[in-house]
């Protein structure tokens, strides 16, 4: 019998990415889809692949009837404010979704099946600014926003109520047409293709930054190990383990044959100006591959969009 995978927020960036390569790859799975966004012509070959709802995780009533109808072997909750300034523009928006609809789709998953496998969409967010790099999973959680805060508490309710789970702490992921055109790179990519002037916010940011299908790969595993019975609660970082310039982007824009022109803003005061992640707990238990470096991932979506 397949197994019934959930996945939340499925017509997001990383949702709808995983749900196609899930069924590129034939596994196994019946996958089932919620979203808060409508189908339009861009989603609805897609959806028509895939039990898909339009439903919004902050409704509880919503939540509990959909729970009601189906069951599930495993939920893959990825659905979120997803940003750091929209969380910072909406509060309340952040707080219902990141952790009121992360509430409501547990307990509901829960109360259907009691053996029901989580994985929660984290970020690196939930460390804020620290000191000492590698970050490691086990380092002090001193979030700097309400982003990472509200993603903090998420993982909190995770790891009260689910018996089985995989937290995943996500850095900066990035690499295909389906992400929002407003985060940073598809946003420095677009406004170089176009001729327009790029803004850094500070400048001086070292991030890991992570490739899409670098990031799916690890989901897809993680969910597998969970389904065998061979992970019963962890945390980990999905990242490269690899610290990038924000003006490394610039340089390898250059290197693709765009004319850059930019302009250094202030830094904002909700902004983690360094993150890299250890990614020996990864290699451990995922297995050691070689993530996509920054350079090369770029390229690919360089090319990808050039190609249209």
């Amino acid at each position: 019998m397949a197994v019934r995978i959930l996945i939340t927020g499925v017509l997001g960036f990383i949702g709808r990415t995983l749900a196609e390569e899930m069924q590129r790859r034939n596994l196994d799975v019946e996958i089932f889809g919620i979203d808060i966004k409508m189908v339009d012509g861009f989603n609805a070959d897609f959806v028509s692949g895939i039990n898909y709802e339009n439903l919004d995780i902050r409704n509880e009533s919503e939540v509990t009837d959909y729970f009601s109808r189906h069951q599930f072997d495993g939920v893959i909750h990825l659905a979120a404010v997803s940003r750091v300034v929209d969380a910072e523009n909406d509060k309340q928006k952040c707080i219902d979704t990141n952790y009121r609809g992360t509430k409501y789709v547990l307990e509901n998953a829960i109360r259907r099946n009691r053996n029901i496998w989580f994985i929660f969409g984290s970020s690196r967010e939930v460390y804020g600014e620290q000191k000492v790099f590698p970050v490691n999973e086990d380092a002090e959680k001193t979030p700097l926003n309400l982003y990472g805060f509200y993603k903090l508490e998420g993982e909190r309710l995770v790891a009260e109520m689910a018996g089985r789970y995989f937290i995943l702490r996500f850095s900066n992921v990035y690499g295909n047409s389906y992400d929002i055109p407003e985060r940073v790179i598809p946003k420095f990519v677009g406004q170089a293709l176009r001729g327009e002037e790029l803004v850094l916010e500070g400048g001086g940011q070292e991030i890991d930054f992570t490739f899409i299908d670098d990031t799916v790969d690890a989901v897809i595993g993680c969910a597998w190990l969970l389904e065998q019975g061979k992970v019963e609660k962890e945390c980990l970082h999905i990242s490269p383990g690899r610290k990038n310039k924000i003006t490394d982007i610039i340089e390898i824009l250059r290197e693709a044959g765009l004319e850059v022109k930019t302009r250094v803003n202030p830094p904002r005061n909700y902004d983690v100006e360094k993150f890299t992640g250890d990614p020996g707990k990864r290699r451990k238990i995922l297995g050691h591959c070689e993530y996509v470096s920054l350079h090369d991932g770029l390229m690919k979506y360089i090319s990808s969009l050039k190609r249209g």
